[in-house]
């Protein structure tokens, strides 16, 4: 298949053929989230067994044990984070001919596990995690509910904002998230109470994986930047915006949101998303021009991704229903910026770290990515399909988000879902 770009860094091959099918034919359903144009990889187990996580990739409605092709990588996804693009290719095309080509079902079937019958584990372990601020939409609606008559801060459009996250609360998809306890401001009390949280939020978010690690002291120049990134998941990063309230200045949140953080069990990798690629956003007039470090004209032509993300909730009892919609390819900053931001002080990063994109927001009222944004901060709750209403999640509520990528021409892919059940505050 010719590629339909001259750019290196967003190679097109045969694996992302539109035609391309697999002898497992689970994998060429229109359904389904994994066909062979996607090949994500994630970690599995049997349900019920203590055994190791072992290295897997996504096909159809099965997880394919990575030994199939290659036992290098079979127990550690950090491994095959940091070995670089070189590899991750390899791999790539190892994978979809063993799944394509008919001569090569009868020694690769035998590693075919249905999903359900696995565990999913955390695909990779995270030293650390940074969280970025990149929607310019989700910064100007949060700060309109603060700052009316100034939303944005001044340094919003000349670097991604960012705070860094607590890497060891990062969950997978299924775990349950207990509400959780904090100092909080009642509009009654000039003093704080030490109480569960009763403003729990979501956020609709994306994480990229760090692939190489990079040098402590050195830069990365944003056209080397994807060289290090290995892939995306999806992100939830839970927070409870009454302990937040109170907590972040001067220095920014810190328990409001250290308590969970989910993700989805699916790293779809950068290789994958080469036909979703997108301009970098495009300015407003008047805005200021990146600098240097931040811009160049290949991350200009195409630095951006289009993931069209979803949150949906379903509440105890109730049906699933979508809260709200948007693309990633809204966002202000786009992933080389921030890996070349993130290291521009010489800040080293390391395999399987995880930089997040922060709240993906779209220029509607019904693309918000948080109950913040979608209910004004109480002002207009959100009205579900039982007839109950929301300004904060409640015990017993699921919220669920969802991410794919569709461009005329290719196969659309997906990204599993990051899923989790809000239980009770603790006892104390």
């Amino acid at each position: 298949m010719e590629s339909h770009w001259s750019d290196p860094m967003i190679e097109i091959d045969q694996t992302h053929a539109i035609d391309l099918k697999s002898w497992f034919e689970p994998a060429n359903r229109a359904t389904t989230d994994f066909p062979i144009q996607n090949l994500p990889f994630g970690m599995y187990r049997m349900v019920g067994s203590n055994d190791s996580f072992r290295a897997c990739t996504a096909i159809g409605d099965h997880v394919l044990d990575l030994a199939a092709v290659d036992a290098e990588y079979k127990d550690n996804l950090n491994k095959l984070a940091g070995a670089g693009r070189t590899t991750w290719r390899q791999l790539r095309v190892a994978l979809s001919q063993a799944l394509s080509a008919v001569e090569m079902r009868s020694r690769i079937e035998r590693f075919l596990v249905p999903m359900a019958k696995v565990e999913l584990g955390l695909p990779v372990l995270s030293r650390d995690f940074t969280d970025f601020f990149t929607s310019y939409f989700h910064a100007y609606n949060a700060g309109k509910l603060f700052r009316p008559d100034d939303p944005l801060t001044p340094n919003f459009k000349w670097m991604p904002i960012a705070y860094h996250g607590r890497a060891s609360s990062i969950i997978v998809s299924g775990t349950e998230v207990r509400r959780p306890w904090g100092q909080i401001i009642t509009p009654d009390s000039a003093n704080p109470i030490f109480a569960p949280s009763r403003f729990l939020d979501f956020e609709t978010e994306l994480g990229f994986v760090v692939g190489p690690s990079t040098e402590l002291g050195l830069s990365v120049n944003i056209d080397q930047a994807e060289d290090h990134l290995f892939g995306v998941v999806l992100l939830n990063d839970w927070s409870a915006r009454d302990i937040q309230a109170w907590e972040y200045q001067p220095l920014g949140p810190f328990l409001a949101k250290s308590f969970a953080s989910t993700i989805s069990p699916w790293i779809v990798t950068l290789e994958a998303l080469a036909p979703f690629r997108a301009p970098a956003f495009k300015r407003f007039e008047g805005d200021p021009a990146p600098l240097a470090y931040l811009t160049s004209s290949k991350n200009n032509r195409s630095g951006h991704f289009s993931i069209n993300l979803a949150a949906h909730l379903k509440p105890r009892g109730g049906s699933l229903q979508c809260l709200s919609k948007a693309n990633y390819d809204t966002s202000y900053w786009n992933p080389a910026q921030l890996v070349a931001h993130q290291t521009s002080n010489g800040c080293p990063l390391n395999a399987g770290d995880l930089l997040g994109t922060g709240t993906i927001s779209g220029p509607a009222a019904s693309e918000a990515g948080a109950l913040l944004e979608l209910g004004k901060m109480g002002q207009t709750p959100v009205t579900l399909e039982n007839g109950s209403t929301r300004i904060a999640l409640e015990d017993g509520d699921q919220l669920i988000l969802k991410g794919e990528c569709m461009r005329e021409g290719y196969r659309s892919i997906g990204f599993g879902e990051a899923a989790g059940i809000v239980t009770p505050a603790q006892q104390l």
